[in-house]
């Protein structure tokens, strides 16, 4: 397994500290979004991306988009 360096929402300052904000869920900003943390502009398009695919427009229902990340998920033995 690899072992990226992230930054915590506890120590985030300054822009960092900005698009976290809005990322914290009930237990954090979730650590795939987290890897991005040292470059703070990779972060918020990784984010703008994920939420484009996940909730723009589409043929697909969320629930599909969903069901398919689910399966990527279990096929690259993500616990995520």
């Amino acid at each position: 397994m690899a072992w990226i360096r992230w930054v915590d929402e506890s120590e985030a300052a300054d822009e960092l500290a900005e698009i976290y904000r809005p990322l914290e869920g009930r237990h954090g900003v979730d650590h795939i979004l987290k890897i991005h943390s040292l470059n703070p502009k990779s972060l918020a398009l990784h984010y703008d991306y994920y939420a484009h695919v996940m909730r723009g427009p589409s043929n697909l229902s969320r629930a599909e988009r969903e069901m398919i990340a689910v399966v990527v998920s279990r096929a690259n033995d993500c616990h995520y």
